[in-house]
């Protein structure tokens, strides 16, 4: 298995040591810190309006060199929908192994995590200047021959404010993806291609949506399982365990993209000036920058009176709507979780599984001894086994 970048290695240990001691990062070897500069590219603004046609219609594409080279790579700008259920296009980047595969080649969606806020940070930008720090995941899944797509997410990549954790959006731009990628010509895939889910961190929750909505608003795909990881299931529970700590961008990035899903919430009449001026400064911000930029700030020191617009009853319902565990998966789910996770408590992964189980989906739980960052790389080599053994038709394991 490759390696994830040294950005990744030492980000938990960076955001930490940030509230304990002045850091020189050039002595550390640091170069992540600062966003890579944003590209201008027509290729990512959508025309207005959109084209007719159906979820997961294909806007445009374009071939392009390829991160790993091994397969062959294109960008799509592909149609989806915002939590409301209004279209909009998203972008991002399919994969093909060039060597050949005996029978269907499965297709996988690979769910990033979170990359940043600044459209520079969109997966199919950073895998074009190959600075994107889950690549290792993503060959992974070509290294066994299966075709991968990768979605960017709502607003990331293209014009508007990334709907940053919200479940319902993200759930759609995945399961969309697969279909675009799925339809798309050269790829040698088709309407029978088997699919799975792959997704961590943010990207667990995404996948983790798109194996409730599957079902019913996406009964085409045949999809045969789902891996996710590291999952914000219950927000609130995030929200409440990184105020105020190293991770707190996180926190900030999820109260903007609420606010552009759900205009009616009025963030910015809770802020103050220093509140707008951080979450501006923050949408344009990559991971690291940012959690280096806000570490151990609390929601509440830029909002009027302190307070925490997240306790108040709009922004609550909104929350409970995007949390897991009110449909049931058809397919299969492995979820996993790190015992020392610093960011997303392990208590929230648990009862999503407990309601899992309490629905009868094939779900398996599995934790690792590590810290949030570390346990995606200890889970690889099982996530990958777990979804050959769904692509082989073998019945899946469960621990109810």
């Amino acid at each position: 298995m490759r390696p994830p970048p040294r950005s990744r290695r030492v980000l938990s240990l960076l955001v930490t040591l940030l509230l304990c001691a002045p850091l020189t990062f050039a002595a550390l070897g640091v170069n992540a810190i600062t966003s890579p500069a944003a590209a201008d590219d027509d290729f990512y603004t959508p025309p207005s309006p959109l084209p007719a046609g159906p979820p997961g219609g294909i806007i445009r594409s374009r071939a392009v060199t390829s991160p790993t080279a091994s397969a062959k790579a294109w960008q799509i700008l592909y149609r989806s929908a915002d939590a409301g259920g209004t279209p909009i296009a998203i972008s991002g980047t399919v994969l093909v192994p060039t060597a050949a595969y005996a029978g269907d080649r499965p297709l996988i969606a690979y769910a990033a995590g979170t990359q940043g806020w600044g459209d520079q940070c969109a997966p199919s930008r950073e895998m074009a200047s190959k600075s994107f720090d889950e690549q290792f995941a993503v060959d992974n899944l070509l290294a066994k021959g299966w075709a991968v797509v990768v979605t960017d997410y709502p607003g990331l990549g293209t014009p508007g404010t990334e709907l940053y954790n919200v479940g319902v959006a993200e759930g759609y731009a995945v399961l969309d993806s697969l279909r675009a990628a799925r339809d798309l010509p050269g790829t040698g895939l088709s309407r029978t291609t088997q699919v799975a889910i792959e997704g961590y961190s943010q990207g667990g929750g995404a996948a983790g949506w798109a194996a409730q909505q599957q079902p019913a608003y996406a009964p085409d795909l045949r999809l045969v399982g789902v891996a996710a990881g590291g999952i914000p299931a219950n927000l609130q529970a995030v929200a409440q365990n990184i105020n105020g700590s190293p991770f707190f961008a996180f926190l900030a990035g999820t109260a903007a993209g609420f606010d552009a899903a759900y205009p009616a919430l009025g963030m910015s009449g809770y802020l103050t000036d220093a509140g707008k001026t951080a979450l501006q400064r923050l949408s344009g911000m990559c991971q690291t920058e940012a959690l280096l930029t806000y570490a151990g700030k609390r929601i509440e020191d830029y909002t009027i009176g302190r307070v925490n617009p997240m306790n108040n009853a709009d922004w609550k319902a909104v929350l409970d709507a995007n949390n897991l565990g009110g449909t049931r998966p058809g397919a299969p789910i492995l979820q996993y979780h790190g015992l020392l996770d610093e960011v997303i408590p392990p208590a929230s992964e648990q009862a999503l599984h407990r309601t899992y189980c309490s629905m009868g989906v094939a779900t398996r739980l599995n934790f690792y001894p590590g810290d949030h960052p570390v346990t995606q790389v200890l889970a690889q080599s099982d996530v990958g086994a777990w979804i050959a053994d769904r692509i082989a038709g073998k019945t899946p394991p469960r621990n109810c």
